[in-house]
């Protein structure tokens, strides 16, 4: 089992989330696409399609991989995140944190994912990795408005009364 359920899988990773930008999609769909990083990715939204909006957003971003590949060059390796279909993802990242079948990548990008297989003992913090997805990435929106410096009336930070709902 990947997660218990969305709030908790929010609760566990929300300080891993990537700040995104959400493009205009489909009214109730819970498909989206966003910049996330260089990348246009498409992901499936775990926490309900009203809570998302276009523009700039914190997305926890949880591609789902069926194994990963250590690097042995790790140096001659970068990060990146490429999409390579619908909701697929080929991805290089450096190995921030390990959580039992759970990995968090820098790739340029935060990502949390989850493999349906165990582990390699390689894949250590430090490490870098190869991973490919299967579809659909996951997606939960944790907050809107905080790329770069949107700020409210009086110069303060603005924050979205949905945001702690989750």
């Amino acid at each position: 089992m990947v997660e218990e359920s969305p709030e908790s899988f929010i609760s566990r990773w929300r300080h891993h989330a990537a700040e995104v930008e959400l493009f205009a999609h489909t009214e109730g769909s819970p498909m989206l696409e966003c910049k996330a990083g260089d990348a246009i990715i498409q992901v499936f939204e775990r926490t309900g399609p009203y809570l998302s909006r276009p523009g700039p957003a914190r997305v926890i971003v949880n591609p789902v991989v069926e194994g990963v590949a250590v690097l042995d060059d790790a140096a001659a390796a970068q990060q990146h995140v490429e999409s390579v279909g619908v909701s697929r993802l080929k991805v290089t990242g450096t190995v921030l944190e390990r959580d039992g079948r759970v990995l968090v990548l820098d790739a340029g990008v935060p990502l949390v994912v989850s493999s349906l297989s165990e582990l390699p003992a390689g894949a250590v913090v430090g490490a870098t990795v190869d991973v490919s997805s299967i579809a659909p990435v996951h997606a939960f929106v944790v907050g809107h408005g905080v790329m770069g410096t949107r700020t409210g009336s009086h110069g303060q930070r603005r924050h979205e009364a949905h945001d702690e709902l989750l």
